[in-house]
C-alpha cells in the first residue's frame, strides 16, 4: 500500500500531462497541426502499408527521412485500415488521427525516465520537479500535441543513450546514440558526447567510469564467463565492443529498406555497401536541403537583416536569405556557422575527455544541444528540442535554475508559435485556420 501511495504523485503528473495533449490534440484542435509535416507523414505510413519497407524509398519520391522513425509510421499505416473500419472512416483519416500518439507517448516516456533519474540522484521531489517541468513547459506539447511532430521521439532516445552513458552502460548508450541518426539526422548530437566519454573510460583512463552492473557483478561473484566477462572489464576492448554495438544499430534498421537506389549507383546492387551508400546519400541531401541563413529559428541569424522576425520565417519577399551571403572576411554564413558549431563540439568533447561524472554529461550535452540551435545556419524552430529533454534535469534541484529553463522554453515556445501562426506556412487547401495564422490547418 505505501508503494502504490508513493508513486501517486508522478501517476497524477503523467496522467495531467498526457490529459493535456489528448484535449489539445483531439478535443480542441482535432485533426489540425501542420499540414506539411502531416500530410508527409500520412503519405510515408501510407506508402509503407502498401509497398513495405522494401519498396518505400521508390514509390514515396522525395522522402527524406532515415528508417528509425518509418518503423513507426509503418506500424500507423499497417493500423489505419482496421482502425477506419471499426470508426467508419477512410484509412488515410485514420492515418491522421494517429500520427500524434507517437510523439505524445514519447513525451511520456521522457517524463518517467527523467523522474527515475532525477528521483535517484536528488530525492522524490526533484523527480517530480523534473517530470513536471518537461511535460507543461509549452514546447513540449506544442511540438507533439498541436504540430504533430516527432521531436519527442528522437529525444527520447538521445535521454535514454545519455542516462545509460552516466550509469556505465558503454554499449547500450553507443547503440542507442547511433540508432538515433536513423531517427533523425540532427540526433546524430548525442554521439558528440557518447564518444568522448568512451574514449576517456576504456582507453585514455580504464575503469575511471562507474562501470555497469555486470562490472559490479564481477567484483562480487568472481570472473563472468564468456559475453559478459568481456562487458564487465572496462579497459580498451569495451570500445571495440561499443564500436560494434554501434555499428550493428545502425546496419540493421536500414537493411530491409530500398535505402539503396539513394546512394551512388555503382553501390545500388551490393548488399550492405548498398544501404549505407544511400544512408550517406539521404543525410548529405537532407543536409543541404535548406542553404538559408535560418529556416525558422530565431537564433543568431535571425538577428541579420532589416525585418530580423519577417525573414526567420521566410516572410521577407517571400524568400530566405541564402546561407552562401559573404559575412565576415568575405567568408560565408554557412561556414562561419559550421565553424562555430564545431568549435563548440570540439570544446565539449575536449571537457568530456577530462570528467566524465554525471554533470559534466549532462552540461555537455545541453550546451551541445544548445550550440545547435544557436550558432550553425539552416536550423529549424524545433531544434532546439532535445535542450529541454536533458535540461530538466540540471534544473530539478535548484528553483533559480527551473526559472531559466521556463524562460528558455516559453522564448521556444513563441518561436515555434509564430511559424504554425504564419501565413506562409503551408497549408492544405480548404483547411480552416487555427492559433491566429493561417499556418495550421485542418488536414483530411
Amino acid at each position: 500500500m505505501n508503494a502504490i501511495r508513493s508513486r501517486l504523485p508522478i501517476l497524477a503528473v503523467l496522467g495531467a500531462g498526457l490529459a493535456l495533449r489528448l484535449v489539445l490534440a483531439y478535443a480542441i484542435f482535432p485533426g489540425q497541426g501542420l499540414s506539411s509535416d502531416l500530410g508527409l507523414f500520412s503519405g510515408w505510413a501510407t506508402a509503407l502499408a502498401r509497398v513495405g519497407p522494401g519498396g518505400f524509398y521508390a514509390a514515396a519520391a522525395g522522402a527524406n527521412y532515415p528508417p528509425g522513425y518509418l518503423y513507426v509510421l509503418w506500424l500507423l499505416g499497417s493500423l489505419a485500415t482496421p482502425l477506419g473500419g471499426l470508426l467508419g472512416m477512410p484509412a488515410d483519416r485514420a492515418v491522421l488521427l494517429l500520427l500524434k500518439l507517437p510523439p505524445i507517448a514519447a513525451d511520456l516516456a521522457i517524463a518517467v525516465l527523467l523522474y527515475r533519474a532525477a528521483r535517484r540522484w536528488h530525492g522524490p521531489r526533484a523527480g517530480l520537479v523534473a517530470a513536471a517541468l518537461y511535460l507543461f513547459v509549452p514546447v513540449t506539447w506544442y511540438d507533439s500535441a498541436l504540430w504533430g511532430q516527432m521531436d519527442a521521439v528522437g529525444a527520447l532516445v538521445m535521454l535514454a543513450a545519455v542516462l545509460l552513458l552516466v550509469d556505465g552502460w558503454s554499449e547500450p548508450a553507443a547503440a542507442l546514440a547511433a540508432f538515433g541518426v536513423l531517427v533523425k539526422p540532427q540526433d546524430a548530437l548525442a554521439l558528440v558526447i557518447v564518444v568522448p566519454v568512451l574514449v576517456r573510460r576504456h582507453l585514455l583512463r580504464p575503469g575511471s567510469g562507474p562501470g555497469s552492473r555486470l562490472r559490479a557483478m564481477d567484483t562480487r561473484h568472481g570472473r563472468v564467463a564468456g559475453i559478459g566477462g568481456i562487458l564487465a572489464d572496462q579497459g580498451p576492448r569495451r570500445l571495440g565492443t561499443s564500436a560494434i554495438a554501434a555499428a550493428l544499430a545502425l546496419l540493421l534498421p536500414i537493411l530491409p529498406f530500398d535505402i539503396g537506389i539513394l546512394g551512388p549507383a555503382s553501390l545500388a546492387g551490393v548488399p550492405v555497401l548498398g544501404q549505407l551508400g544511400g544512408l550517406g546519400g539521404l543525410l548529405v541531401s537532407d543536409g543541404a536541403q535548406y542553404g538559408v541563413l535560418t529556416a525558422n529559428a530565431f537564433n543568431l541569424w535571425a538577428l541579420l537583416g532589416p525585418d530580423p522576425l519577417a525573414r526567420a520565417i521566410g516572410a521577407s519577399n517571400g524568400a530566405w536569405t541564402p546561407d552562401s551571403t559573404a559575412i565576415l572576411f568575405g567568408l560565408p554564413a554557412v561556414t562561419l556557422g559550421t565553424a562555430a558549431l564545431c568549435l563548440v563540439g570540439l570544446l565539449v568533447a575536449g571537457g568530456l575527455l577530462l570528467r566524465d561524472d554525471r554533470t559534466a554529461i549532462l552540461l555537455g550535452f545541453a550546451l551541445a544541444a544548445f550550440a545547435f540551435y544557436a550558432l550553425p545556419t539552416r536550423v529549424h524552430e524545433r531544434y532546439l528540442f532535445p535542450f529541454f529533454a536533458v535540461g530538466a534535469l540540471l534544473v530539478a534541484d535548484g528553483t533559480a535554475r527551473a526559472l531559466g529553463y521556463v524562460a528558455a522554453a516559453l522564448l521556444n515556445a513563441i518561436n515555434i508559435h509564430a511559424v504554425l501562426a504564419s501565413p506562409l506556412s503551408m497549408g492544405a487547401p480548404g483547411g480552416t485556420d487555427s492559433f491566429g495564422g493561417a499556418g495550421i490547418r485542418a488536414v483530411g
